[in-house]
Parts: structure tokens; C-alpha cells; sequence
């Protein structure tokens, strides 16, 4: 095996001067023993394959099991020749390095790119044929839906149900030229995916300006069976971003997907992109509390600095400060926290196994987790930016523009929780009151001022892992846990209630806030630079099916698609269900159990989402063109 080959030589080399010769030695010894054992499992199929093989009455199944015999024999000392061997070892290498880990987001990378050229060989021996290579991606994408992941009830109840979770598949987009890299296997794992309509893979389509006509088809085919696959990535911004954490442009058009949304070098990342979600309403709430808690067992408590109150402040500029001043404060907890954790992992939870595929773990003898990898980053999300901005919207308009009203009395509302305030409640959810998502610059402004502070308060912290922090902007679902914590807000959301989803607009109880459709919400999406959001951003969009239906309707999807890329905005993607379809379901869930709807950077079954997360999925804005 290529890699047992370097860990050998680089084992062989060690010097005993090298002060961090035990380390190494420690390292490269656990390494040689993961791939022993990676070897020996897969050995252990072989005589179970053979015995099978041998019991078997039917020819075509017979064979099968010959074959499958001889490419675990193969792949178990040596290299995959062939494109079913390459499958089989890749099932086997992703479910060892799950075992290996805490089973979550184990990205499959650009598998088109990596697995065409086993295809094109095959093809071009005549050993395979289009038909066949569809069967064992189809087989494949069977087999990836074995893992689940167990989970506490409360997490179940609010997050993403049963699937291990976060195993992206990236197809599609540029090559390290910057050329459209489509091909064959492109197009037949969107139909894999199509047939099996499975939890997983998280199909991800890369897109760009020369994105050709036809893959856009199929893409939008998919999304239009309305099962949550797949999602789709531009290239513009997220290239940019990599190029932001000091990647190569070569090295940068090569990224692929991990998880639901973070963009990750694929053999020289390692990024633990999902290390925090930060509420950024109730860092907000600071800013409008003094610092103080304003629901809740520590309600009146003093737990962040006094930075100003909103029955205090003397002028809009001085809320905005004092809201800088909170984050600062703020994400300097957060981030020095998770760096002790991340030292924690080094020691607590190291990854032998798969740091053999990242060739600089095996050159500079570390584990990935003591920073081996040649880029490594800590990626925290800020939640709740929409609701954040909605807020500051709302003040900036009714108590400092207009004098509606003053700022003690908008915060006295949200203290009672909007109870005795019905007309002003009414009056913030209305569209009288500007709001982020309707292509308002009034209201995108102030969403753009919260997006570049949280990023300007994570991004560049230096990590000990000799990296950096790199923020995302999204919530996958943490926004209804959060919620369930959080009480009431100055955008006319009531305690308890979903703060607002990634990078979505805001949708309360009393209605949602974007009234001007798909592309309304584009538009303000591109008004910030998405580039600086390194780990990543996210949104969500629920159309109807007859929204889409028939050619006009998959042509408008290309459209809109098209429209979006052009905005550089990172990342979209659609649940095609009506509220009246998921009501259905969640009415009589026996009816729907196969039912895939899209949550965040992933697809579930909806009937076993918990009712809070059902809930928040329902409440979505439902467009139309």
C-alpha cells in the first residue's frame, strides 16, 4: 500500500535528536497499526465473499460474489484498479474513518473528479458500461445510508433526526485551470441520487459562470423531485474565501464540501468547521440590556459589560458601537474556550487513520489534530444575523428616524414579551417597518453591518494548531434550539420562538418578514461579501411544488439559479414542498414516512424531526416566481 510505503520510510528516518522524536515515533507507530488493521478487516471478507459465492445457485450473483472476492484482495495490500474496486475500497475507507472519529461530517470530496479516471479506463477496456457504473453508485449511496449515529432525545427533537450526519459529496464545478470540470460521473451521480432518493449522500453541485446548460437541468430535475438533493455551491466566492486562509488558486479551485456548508481543501485542510454556533441575538440583547440578562433563571444578572442600554443611547451610531464592543467581548470567550478544546482533542482524540491520506501528517510526522494538515482552521457560525438586523431596523427606523416611539418602551415590549403592545407588535411585523430580505438597503445595510462584525471579530485569530479561526454565517437548525432559549426580540419575534435560519430573512409567529419574492432576497443577499465568511454561509428556500412545475417552472428555477451565482452569493438550496403538504404530514405522519424534505445543509425524513424543528420549516416564506 502507497501510504503504509511513506509511513515505513518516513518510520525509517527518524532521528533521536529530533526533539520531538517520541511524538513522531508514537505517531507513526499508531499510524502502521490503523492501516494493519484497515487491512486485516478488509481481509476478513474475502473467505465470507468465497463461502457465499460457493453456496450461490444463481450464475449472475455467483460472479458477483467472485468478483467482489478478488477486488477485496486486491485493494487490501494494493491500489484500486478498476472503478468497482476504487468503490469498494472508498465504502470501506469512509466507514473505517467514522468508526475512527465521532461519526459526523466525513467529506467524500470531488468524487466525479477522483473516481473518472477508473471510469475512463474501464470504458475504454470495454470492462464497463454506462448502465453498470450507475448500479454501483446507486449500491453505493444504499450502502452510505447503513451509518446512524446515535443521539440524545433532546438533540433529535431540534436537530437533524437519525442520519450520522455531514457526509458531503462534491460534484461539478471548476478544474485547477479554472476549466469546467463536468463529466460522465457527474451527471450519474445526480441520477443516483435521483433513483435512491436516500438521507445520504449531501449531494453538492459546484456551479460557476461556464456551468454548462445541461448540468444545470439536471440539477434543478433533482431539486424539482422535491427529496432535498442536492445543494448548490458558487464557485466565485467560495474560491475566494479558500484564497482568504492563504490557499494556492491552484489549491483553491480544487475545494470541496464538508458537512452542510464549509468549503475544505481536500488531502490539505483540516478544519473543524463546525467547532461553535454563536447566538448572536443574545449577544445583541447585550448591547440593548446593558449587559444584562433580560429573560430567564438569570434574568437581571449582570453578565456582559455595560456598553449602553436602549434607553440610554443618544443616537443610532452608538447602538452600532456598543454592538461592536459586545461581539469583541464576546467571541473573545468563545474562542479562547475553544481552543482549549481544541488542545484537548490533541491529546483526548487523535486520528491516526485518517491522517494517512494527508501527505504533510506523514512528512512533518503529526496527527491531524496536533496540526499536521497544511491549512487548519476553528470554524464558529453566527446565528441569527437576520433577526439581528430586523432589530436594528426596527430602532433605527421607529426610535431614531421617525420617533415613534422611544427606545425605553420598545424595550419594555420585549420584556413582556410583546404582551400589552399588541399595536406596536403588529406595527414591527408589518411592512410598514423595513426589513432585511426585500432588496431595502435600509434594512440590508444593517444586515451587512452585523455579517462584517461577527466576521471581523473571528476571522484571523491564530489557533494552536498553526492555523486560523475562520467564521461561517449560518445556523444548520441550531436557530430553533436557540430560540427555545432566547427571549423575545425587538423584530417582533415572541420568547421561544426560531431565531432566524442562516442567512435567510426573518419569519415570526405573525408572519414573515420578505414579501417581494426569490429575487428580492437574492438581491439582498449580494449586497455583503460572502468571501469573508470562510467557513462558509447558507440559505434556505422553500418553493411549492407547483411553483416549479412543468418547463416554465424548471426554467425559471435555472433562472434564478443563474441570477444568484451572478450575485456571488455562496450557497443555496431548496425544499420543494408546500406548508400544506408538511401540515399534512405532520397531521398523519404514517402517511409521509418516506418523506425527504430539505432542514439546512441537509435532508431528512420529516416525520422524525421534532415538532419544534417541523414547525420552523413550516413557518418558511413559500415563493413563487
Amino acid at each position: 500500500m502507497k501510504t503504509k510505503e511513506k509511513d515505513l520510510n518516513a518510520y525509517a528516518k527518524l532521528d533521536k535528536r529530533d526533539f520531538e522524536y517520541a511524538d513522531k515515533r508514537d505517531f507513526y507507530q499508531a499510524q502502521l497499526i490503523m492501516l494493519k488493521a484497515a487491512k486485516a478487516h478488509i481481509q476478513r471478507y474475502i473467505p465470507l465473499l468465497k463461502e457465499k459465492a460457493e453456496k450461490e445457485t444463481d450464475p449472475k450473483r455467483k460472479e458477483e460474489l467472485v468478483i467482489m472476492a478478488d477486488n477485496c484482495q486486491q485493494i487490501a495490500g494494493g491500489p484500486a484498479k478498476t472503478f468497482w474496486q476504487a468503490l469498494q475500497l472508498f465504502n470501506f475507507t469512509t466507514s473505517l474513518i467514522q468508526v475512527e472519529s465521532n461519526g459526523h461530517s466525513i467529506s467524500y470530496g470531488r468524487m466525479d473528479q477522483w473516481l473518472y479516471p477508473y471510469y475512463e479506463a474501464d470504458m475504454k477496456k470495454g470492462i464497463l458500461t454506462k448502465e453498470f457504473a450507475l448500479e454501483l453508485i446507486e449500491l453505493e449511496y444504499v450502502k452510505l445510508n447503513n451509518l446512524v449515529k446515535l443521539k440524545e432525545r433532546g438533540t433529535v427533537l431540534v436537530r437533524n433526526g437519525r442520519c450520522a450526519g455531514g457526509e458531503s459529496l462534491t460534484i461539478g464545478g471548476v478544474d485547477k485551470e479554472g476549466n469546467d470540470a463536468t463529466n460522465d460521473i457527474t451527471m450519474l451521480m445526480l441520477e443516483a441520487s435521483a433513483h435512491t432518493r436516500m438521507m445520504n449522500p449531501w449531494l453538492c453541485v459546484r456551479m460557476h459562470e461556464n456551468t454548462p446548460y445541461e448540468l444545470k437541468v439536471k440539477t434543478v430535475e433533482c431539486i424539482r423531485a422535491g427529496y432535498g438533493h442536492p445543494k448548490i455551491f458558487n464557485d466565485a466566492p467560495a474560491i475566494k474565501a479558500l484564497l482568504r486562509k492563504g490557499a494556492s488558486l491552484e489549491e483553491a479551485r480544487d475545494y470541496a464540501v464538508v458537512g452542510c456548508v464549509e468549503p475544505n481543501i481536500p488531502g490539505k485542510e483540516y478544519g473543524w468547521h463546525d467547532a461553535a454556533y454563536v447566538n448572536t441575538v443574545k449577544i445583541l440583547e447585550m448591547a440593548l440590556s446593558g449587559g444584562k440578562v433580560l429573560d430567564g433563571i438569570n434574568k437581571g444578572k449582570q453578565i456582559g459589560p455595560n456598553t449602553g442600554s436602549l434607553d440610554t443611547y443618544k443616537n443610532f451610531d452608538e447602538l452600532l458601537e456598543s454592538v461592536d464592543a459586545q461581539f469583541a467581548y464576546w467571541l473573545d470567550q468563545m474562542c479562547s474556550s475553544l481552543n482549549i478544546i481544541d488542545n484537548a482533542h490533541r491529546t483526548r482524540k487523535p486520528v491516526p487513520f485518517v491522517s494517512s491520506f494527508f501527505d504533510d501528517c506523514i512528512e512533518s510526522g503529526k496527527d491531524l489534530s496536533a496540526g499536521g494538515a497544511k491549512y487548519n482552521g476553528i470554524g464558529p457560525q453566527g446565528s441569527g444575523i437576520g433577526t439581528c438586523a430586523d432589530s436594528l431596523a426596527t430602532i433605527k427606523q421607529l426610535v431614531f428616524d421617525e420617533k415613534r416611539v422611544t427606545g425605553a418602551e420598545l424595550l419594555q415590549a420585549i420584556k413582556d414579551n410583546w404582551e400589552g403592545h399588541e399595536k406596536l407588535y403588529a406595527l414591527v411585523n408589518s411592512k410598514r417597518v423595513h426589513h432585511y430580505g426585500n432588496d431595502d438597503d435600509y434594512a440590508d445595510e444593517l444586515f451587512k453591518f452585523m455579517f462584517e462584525c461577527y466576521c471581523r471579530n473571528v476571522a484571523g485569530r491564530k489557533i494552536a494548531r498553526g492555523g486560523q479561526f475562520n467564521p461561517g454565517v449560518y445556523t444548520v437548525n441550531a436557530n430553533v434550539g436557540m430560540g427555545m432559549s432566547t427571549g423575545a426580540t425587538v423584530d417582533g419575534r415572541k420568547k421561544g420562538e426560531p431565531i432566524s435560519d442562516n442567512m435567510g430573512p426573518v419569519h415570526t409567529a405573525a408572519g414573515s418578514h420578505d414579501f417581494k419574492g426569490p429575487t428580492a432576497i437574492a438581491n439582498s443577499i449580494g449586497k455583503v461579501d460572502h468571501s469573508l465568511a470562510t467557513n462558509g454561509t447558507l440559505l434556505n428556500l422553500k418553493f411549492p411544488q407547483e411553483a416549479v412545475a412543468g418547463i416554465e417552472g424548471r426554467d425559471n428555477l435555472v433562472s434564478f439559479i443563474d441570477e444568484y451565482i451572478s450575485k456571488h452569493a455562496m450557497h443555496v438550496q431548496f425544499n420543494i414542498m408546500s406548508s400544506k403538504t408538511l401540515r399534512a404530514a405532520q397531521k398523519n405522519p404514517e402517511n409521509y414516512k418516506d418523506m425527504l424534505v430539505r432542514v439546512a445543509g441537509y435532508s431528512a425524513y420529516f416525520v422524525e424531526l421534532g415538532k419544534p424543528l417541523q414547525e420552523d420549516l413550516i413557518q418558511r416564506t413559500e415563493l413563487h416566481f
